[in-house]
């Protein structure tokens, strides 16, 4: 009885130890993919990838067919921006017209040399086509309204990157296709009154003027930037004037519009004047960057407003909402703000879109 019980015993002990054994094996096997995971994700996060979209536009004027655009966003001043060689390796040899950046390039770090150092590398890649750009949510503030301690109404870092031959886009702008145009407008002056808008801010300037702000030091930041505020619409105005119906319209805001808000919108809209909602070809938005973390080979792990596991359509990509065509950029980078930090199984893209009215 006493042998078997020490033989019992000692088989007992084995078992524990053999146990033992693959759970160590386990873990260390865990811990292996978790590490080859992360140096793969690291790698893969530092390489663009150029994505090709068509924008299919029924009854294009021919001028247009085959107009490019490329559409960037979602810096985040990640080193992306700088590396000039990786950019002529992406774009060199492509044609396109102008590039649009969606905001979020600078980001909650305020450090926007990356954004200017973007800027110059486009600029050597593709001189003739201009750079537009708009801010973001989480970048730093463009328009300064209160005194610190400097007569400009735009902050350095968009000063910086107008500097660097950037387009700060606060008005419609118009570029040249041949003998067509091509607007890019923030997409919030098509929910403006432009005409009540000025009369309004006029009669704020009058008041201020009357009450001598311009020449307080805290009021006559207010001031300056009411003054910028009537500029914009004032040139905003004359942009709707030189107008047709015939001209292209690529409408820019940093986050995505609601599916219900393009509906209603397009409903209420009126054609009266080619300056309209309806009129938009082309709405270019970024923000959501194809929501950070994605499953390999699948769509997103979470999104904010759109929950766990969240379809692409209106995440990112291209959606079809009745007759405007909105694009959703994948980005370069993470927002700042989301759950989980950094981007996962997700590649950092910009996307060259071509206008067609022929169905690919």
């Amino acid at each position: 009885m006493g042998r078997r019980n020490k033989g019992y015993i000692f088989v007992e002990e084995k078992k524990r130890r053999g146990g033992l054994v693959w759970l160590v094996l386990l873990v260390l096997l865990l811990a292996s993919l978790a590490v080859a995971g992360y140096m793969f994700n690291r790698g893969y996060n530092r390489r663009v990838k150029l994505e090709n979209t068509s924008v299919n536009i029924m009854a294009l004027d021919k001028a247009y067919e085959g107009l490019t655009i490329l559409h960037i966003s979602d810096l985040h001043a990640s080193a992306l921006g700088s590396d000039l060689t990786a950019w002529k390796t992406l774009l060199n040899g492509k044609s396109y017209k102008a590039v649009v950046i969606t905001g979020d390039m600078v980001g909650e770090s305020g450090e926007y040399e990356p954004f200017l150092s973007l800027i110059h590398n486009l600029k050597q890649i593709n001189a003739a086509a201009p750079i537009y750009f708009i801010a973001g949510n989480e970048d730093p503030t463009p328009v300064l309204t209160t005194n610190r301690g400097t007569p400009q109404v735009l902050a350095k870092w968009v000063l910086a990157a107008q500097e660097q031959g950037a387009i700060y886009l606060d008005s419609p702008q118009m570029l040249q296709v041949g003998k067509k145009k091509v607007w890019f407008t923030p997409q919030y002056l098509y929910d403006v009154d432009v005409e009540g808008m000025l009369g309004s801010l006029q009669n704020q300037k009058a008041d201020m003027e009357a009450q001598g702000k311009p020449y307080d030091p805290v009021g006559g930041a207010t001031y300056r930037a009411l003054c910028y505020r009537i500029e914009v619409m004032e040139r905003t105005q004359i942009a709707m004037r030189e107008m047709t119906s015939q001209d292209l319209q690529i409408a820019v805001n940093h986050s995505p519009l609601d599916n219900d808000y393009i509906r209603e919108s397009l409903q209420w809209s009126q054609e009266v004047h080619p300056f309209s909602f309806r009129n938009i070809d082309l709405l270019l938005c970024g923000d959501l960057c194809g929501g950070g973390w994605r499953l390999p080979g699948g769509g997103a792990l979470y999104a904010e407003g759109k929950g766990w596991f969240p379809d692409d359509d209106g995440l990112v990509g291209m959606q079809r909402i009745n007759s405007l065509n909105q694009y959703i950029s994948p980005g370069l980078g993470a927002p700042a703000a989301q759950v989980l930090p950094g981007r996962f199984f997700n590649q950092p893209a910009v996307t060259l879109l071509k206008f067609t009215a022929k169905l690919e």
